[in-house]
């Protein structure tokens, strides 16, 4: 029985992630696949030094559930998760 009246929002701030975002995403679609509701990933870059953003911008084109969004400086997780709540 699939529940798309159901929408899970997945939000997560990312700093220095950039080894880690692939297999989050992974293992986040994995599980949210198999609730059988609709779903998104909304990963907030939280200006990370490496590379996070890059490997958020090829998640989203791969995947149409996953998100990005891009703060302009550090503001900490608390404030990431905010801004990705606002979104949601």
């Amino acid at each position: 029985m699939e529940n798309q009246d159901i929408i899970i929002s997945v939000i997560s701030p990312v700093y220095k992630a950039e080894l880690i975002v692939d297999k989050l995403i992974e293992r986040l679609i994995e599980v949210l696949r198999n609730l059988n509701v609709s779903y998104e990933i909304i990963l907030v870059e939280d200006a990370s030094p490496d590379k996070s953003w890059e490997k958020i911008m090829q998640n989203a084109k791969k995947f149409s559930q996953v998100k990005g969004i891009k703060l302009s400086r550090n503001f900490g997780q608390h404030q990431a998760i905010t801004a990705g709540l606002e979104h949601a």
